[in-house]
């Protein structure tokens, strides 16, 4: 199994614009039979700070589902529409695969 996890540091007072986009992505998500996203909040550490994590099957179709959002009209809208509410420089992923399992 492959995880990514999406972090993004959200300006004060934008927190909710900023939840309302990212289930917009999973609406999408849906409706296009692609992995949806679980949200995360710290309970310490970065004020003001989302995590996002999606599990998928394996690199193949994280990349064939990189693909399609990239290519898709309605993905890029609501992607588009958080660039003023994310504190620049702070989006950064993290992509984990399970541990193997050593003899």
């Amino acid at each position: 199994m492959i995880r990514v996890r999406f972090i993004a540091q959200v300006r004060y007072g934008h927190f909710a614009e900023y939840l309302k986009a990212v289930e917009q992505l999973n609406e999408i998500a849906r409706e296009r039979g692609w992995a949806e996203a679980t949200f995360w909040v710290s309970m310490a550490g970065t004020a003001n700070e989302l995590f996002a994590e999606v599990d998928y099957p394996d690199l193949a179709t994280l990349e064939r589902e990189n693909k399609a959002q990239d290519a898709d009209a309605e993905w890029m809208k609501v992607i588009r529409s958080t660039v003023d509410i994310v504190v620049q420089g702070s989006a950064r992923s993290e992509l984990f695969e399970t541990a193997p399992q050593l003899a």
